[in-house]
């Protein structure tokens, strides 16, 4: 028997809206993450959290156009309906949600379109010392401005993205533990006739991470990932990242980490091999209710946009943090580079940033006004293209048992 707790519904509106997404993913949705959620039921056993948003925003530059070409501005309305379900258990987790948005352009009806998210996530522990999970995201959405995407011009064309990802952890003793995962990326374009380098294609691979405490606060880590990646069904590009490292717990609040090593592309018949340094670093930081990341990231990676492979260097902040009781702000910036290695002298450089300020309504609703932007440059056809949007969203939310 189904039922619901006493505790939800209080209207129907209450389980109508709510979204989490990032602005370079959607049209509006500049998201949520990090922000506060609608009351939380205790886990274990089903949740289920059925919701929507409303919003409406002004873009200065719908057709993706590079600057002296013919930029378009409309106004835009969003409506996303979106669902989850979580399952806790002695043993396992595994959430699932979905989200759909209906973009709808005042003037450029033409270009009105359905962006979809989906994403299913499963853990289960097989004893006390080993735990399998696995992950699996698709992204259909109507423009290639979307961050998971490394290496690809900004262009109003549908792109569809698959990641899947699964492995295994283990405590090889109480100090060491080590990871073993699988991935597969596969990565589709809609034709554009105007630019014919979006070729799509796949990418497949194992990661291995080894991690080794050396006391509560300082722990050492040693990672390989190798990666195989036809782009265009065509050519094989093989990745090696290995990289040594440490993290470190400087107060409660307060953790870094970092690593070094090398990026290695093998021969191929369109370029020689490529080596080059490969390292990552990071801050996580607690102030107060509020968080702040920091992330730079350097590494050969895929690109089923143009060429085979990029030498990507990536740098992010996030930052959100409450004002008062009902008040808060978050904000994002993203800039990545990416220089071609199988053509020389050809980069790309890519600037996503977001800022919002909230307010709770109620413990289930929340409005929100955003700004967000996207700047590229590159040496390809279309020189710069910047992009700025800022609006209104409401968003509401509140989860459901059931028993």
């Amino acid at each position: 028997m189904v039922r619901y707790s006493n505790r939800v519904l209080p209207s129907l509106a209450a389980v109508l809206l709510a979204t989490v997404s990032t602005v370079s993913a959607q049209d509006l949705r500049v998201g949520s993450a990090g922000a506060p959620t609608s009351t939380e039921l205790p886990a274990g056993g089903w949740n289920l959290t059925p919701s929507l948003l409303y919003g409406a925003s002004w873009d200065s530059n719908v057709l993706l156009k590079g600057r002296g070409d013919d930029t378009r501005a409309d106004l835009l309305n969003v409506m996303n309906p979106r669902g989850d379900a979580e399952f806790v258990g002695r043993r396992g987790q595994f959430s699932a949600s979905y989200d759909g948005a209906f973009l709808i352009y005042r003037e450029l009806n033409t270009l009105d379109s359905y962006d979809q998210h989906a994403s299913v996530s499963a853990r289960r522990s097989l004893s006390k010392h080993v735990t399998m999970f696995a992950n699996d995201m698709l992204a259909i959405t109507p423009t290639t401005e979307l961050s998971l995407l490394i290496g690809i011009p900004f262009l109003r064309t549908g792109a569809r993205v698959n990641d899947l990802r699964t492995g295994i952890e283990a405590d090889l003793t109480k100090r060491t533990s080590i990871t073993a995962s699988y991935h597969f990326d596969w990565v589709r374009f809609d034709p554009v006739p105007t630019f014919s380098q979006l070729l799509g294609g796949e990418s497949h691979g194992g990661l291995l991470f080894l991690r080794h405490k050396l006391s509560d606060l300082t722990a050492l880590t040693v990672e390989y990932d190798r990666q195989f990646s036809s782009v265009g069904r065509s050519e094989t590009f093989d990745i090696e990242n290995t990289a040594a490292g440490f993290e470190r717990k400087l107060t409660v609040a307060m953790r870094i980490y970092a690593a070094g090593g090398i990026s290695h592309l093998g021969e191929s018949s369109l370029a020689p091999a490529h080596t080059s340094p490969r390292y990552h670093a990071g801050l996580a930081y607690q102030i107060r209710k509020g968080t702040l990341d920091v992330i730079y990231d350097r590494s050969f990676a895929p690109s089923f946009g143009f060429a085979g492979t990029t030498d990507s260097k990536e740098f992010s902040v996030r930052v959100y943090m409450p004002l008062d009781r009902k008040v808060y702000t978050r904000s994002a910036v993203s800039w990545r580079t990416n220089s071609y290695l199988q053509a020389v002298d050809t980069s790309l450089d890519s600037r996503w940033f977001e800022a919002s300020i909230g307010y709770l309504t109620q413990p289930w609703m929340r409005v929100e006004g955003f700004y967000a932007s996207a700047l590229q440059t590159t040496t390809l056809p279309g020189g710069t293209l910047d992009r700025n949007r800022f609006g209104v969203q409401v968003i509401t939310a509140k989860p459901v048992r059931i028993r």
